[in-house]
């Protein structure tokens, strides 16, 4: 079994989102249980290269929007693996992106649609030795229709991620002739285009041998007009080839200063640590501290419940920590909330990008705060349990997936400021009880290591090809 996953970016060498991580860290896994992966990803002038044995392949030539375009072939391995990556190089093409999320506009999906031709000429150039071709969000969403438009019944079976349904990069028509793809035989892409614009991510769900979400319950979810993103009826039509997979998390890159037996005291080190870094007063050393980290998208996130429940519990005896970026209109928000005289030494607003401040809070915090409308997977959420930080959740997606309301952490099931609230007071009335000693260690002994996400991707890739 050979497998190509494509996608728009490979942590840790270019690094957006989630995405990224999943990328980084699956291909990883799967090499310790045999199967062999191949990750191919566009060069950014953004990737971080330094360290890696990078060399020059071979160049591909590819035909986009009626010109040849040479695409330079770069070859490494993934960092502490064998497994080989491929870059793909092109000045015309790649060079926005990959450092900061995609604005989902024309030039975007342009841009990927010529990745997916470059994508698709890579797999005839190798001489189709890939048995499966494993595809991720809209940014692959082409590669399927064109893979049977050149390969026929050659062609490797596919399988298509959806990370988040919401990120659908609609395009306009001309991008079917930039590829080459022609209009009229092909009914799901006439269908597509009857209002007018190309759906990327439409097109991989629907020409795609199987599909796959990031867990379980996303994939059930995905079903209904609620979670469907106006896709719920085509997602519904291919029910018997939709699954969902639990993302894995990277325990290495979690560093963690102490283990079960020696939590108490290291997440005792780690809030004294946390509140001098951030100027929070010493009189709130044992005061119970809630976290939020993540980015500031108030359609996603949960921040619009967050926001209106924030002053109740800061009326408490509780201090309140936010770590993350994103839309400027709730940054805004946000700051000005934390300057309210009434609560700002209890509020510590943080509109930055922090990676040591994350895995500080995650140490140094007692619950974690994710109030998501929904969510396809979510990580952190796992990786507060793995610091003993007890997570407060909506029971969406993969936060229901992950989380146990009362065992593991606390869970609400309405979308709305006072249920978040209702949890968020639970959370305070067991803290420093016999019960919350009971959870931490609980909430740490889980494992959502990559390994046993790796194994369901092997019997899914071996059911395709079957």
């Amino acid at each position: 079994m050979k497998v190509l996953l494509a996608a728009s970016e490979v942590a840790p060498i270019i690094k957006i989102g989630g995405l990224g991580d999943v990328i980084g860290a699956l291909p990883k896994a799967l090499e310790k249980i045999s199967v062999n992966v191949d990750v191919i990803a566009p060069f950014f002038p953004s990737a971080k290269t330094e360290g890696l044995q990078l060399y020059k392949s071979f160049d591909l030539h590819v035909p986009f929007a009626n010109k040849n375009n040479v695409v330079e072939v770069f070859k490494t391995k993934l960092p502490n693996s064998n497994v080989d990556l491929y870059l793909l190089k092109n000045e015309e093409y790649f060079v926005a992106g990959g450092s900061s999320f995609f604005a989902n506009n024309i030039t975007e999906t342009q841009m990927f649609a010529f990745f997916d031709k470059a994508v698709v000429e890579y797999v005839k150039s190798s001489l189709n030795t890939y048995g499966i071709v494993h595809c991720n969000d809209w940014h692959t969403g082409l590669v399927t229709t064109m893979l049977k438009d050149e390969l026929g019944n050659e062609r490797p079976r596919t399988l298509f991620t959806i990370h988040n349904l919401n990120y659908q990069g609609i395009g306009g028509p001309a991008l079917l002739r930039d590829t080459g793809i022609v209009p009229g035989e092909h009914p799901l892409i006439d269908w597509d285009l009857a209002d007018g614009d190309l759906n990327m991510m439409q097109q991989g769900v629907t020409s795609s041998d199987y599909i796959n979400t990031v867990s379980p319950s996303y994939a059930k979810e995905i079903l209904t007009r609620e979670f469907g993103s106006g896709f719920d009826d085509i997602l519904r039509s291919r029910e018997g080839r939709l699954s969902g997979i639990l993302n894995g998390i990277d325990y290495s890159a979690q560093p963690r200063g102490y283990d079960i037996n020696s939590a108490e005291e290291g997440k005792k080190r780690a809030k004294k640590v946390l509140l001098e870094r951030l100027k929070i007063a010493p009189e709130y050393k044992d005061t119970p501290v809630f976290s939020f980290i993540g980015r500031i998208d108030a359609f996603q996130k949960g921040l619009d419940i967050l926001f209106e429940g924030l002053r109740e519990l800061l009326k408490q005896d509780a201090v309140f920590i936010l770590l993350g970026t994103g839309d400027k209109n709730w940054e805004k928000k946000l700051t000005e909330l934390s300057q309210d005289k009434t609560i700002s030494d209890k509020f510590s607003c943080n509109i930055t990008f922090d990676i040591e401040l994350a895995n500080l809070m995650y140490a140094g915090s007692d619950f974690l705060v994710v109030p998501s409308k929904y969510e396809p997977c979510g990580l952190i959420q796992m990786i507060a349990m793995w610091y003993g930080t007890l997570p407060i959740v909506h029971d969406v997606g993969g936060l229901k997936d992950t989380v146990k309301n009362g065992e593991t952490g606390f869970v609400f099931n309405r979308y709305s400021s006072q249920a978040l609230l209702t949890s968020m007071k639970e959370a305070l009335s067991v803290y420093r009880t016999e019960k919350m000693q009971k959870m931490i260690p609980a909430s740490m002994k889980k494992d959502f290591g990559w390994e046993q996400s790796a194994v369901e991707y092997k019997k899914l890739y071996e059911r395709i090809l079957s």
